[in-house]
């Protein structure tokens, strides 16, 4: 039987109107952020950024993130706008970093709001190409690809030289000490 992926960790970049910070994130978290988000009552879009091609790909409203963590693999699913659905499938094992970034925008229909853009990127191992970073942003701005852009160029080498090799974790033991069943040693 093939052990499931869950201790995986992997670098969060957060980013709210220019302060920048890191921290350890692994599939599960990240799978309950970003339900979170398309759980809200704004449709979000998803879709993917290739930033060395400078292209942008709408595959529409995200509908659902999962993590198979038996298969290793992390699944969206999406509806174009002809309300065709469609899974879009990524590698665990390729899972380098994702991100978050707030900004207090100007929208001219809404107003002053707090705008957030969340980015997932997957990549193959280093000195190969192939990066591919997912993005998840609700409708609430009036355009909201431009912000994807925008937001993406003031996050993305945030939490890149960070390297989570392991986690924070009890030792052998740790539940007795504190019960006073076990003496340290």
């Amino acid at each position: 039987m093939k052990e499931p992926v869950y201790m995986k960790w992997f670098p969060h970049g957060n980013v709210v109107n220019f302060q920048a910070s890191v921290r350890e994130m692994t599939p599960p978290e990240l799978e309950q952020l970003l339900r979170r988000v398309i759980g809200q009552k704004v449709p979000v879009l998803t879709g993917t950024l290739d930033w060395v091609r400078q292209e942008l790909y709408l595959y529409g409203q995200a509908l659902e993130v999962k993590t198979e963590a038996f298969e290793g693999t992390w699944l969206i699913k999406s509806q174009a706008d002809d309300g065709s659905e469609h899974v879009h499938t990524y590698s665990l094992d390729e899972l380098k970093l994702s991100h978050e970034a707030h900004f207090d925008i100007e929208d001219a229909a809404a107003g002053l709001i707090r705008y957030s853009v969340y980015y997932v990127t997957f990549g193959p191992e280093e000195g190969k190409s192939g990066e591919i970073t997912l993005f998840f942003a609700d409708q609430r701005a009036e355009n909201p690809l431009d912000c994807v852009v925008e937001f993406w160029e003031q996050a993305k080498d945030v939490g890149r030289d960070t390297q989570f090799t392991s986690a924070c974790g009890l030792p052998p033991g740790f539940k007795e000490l504190l019960k006073g069943e076990k003496k340290p040693s």
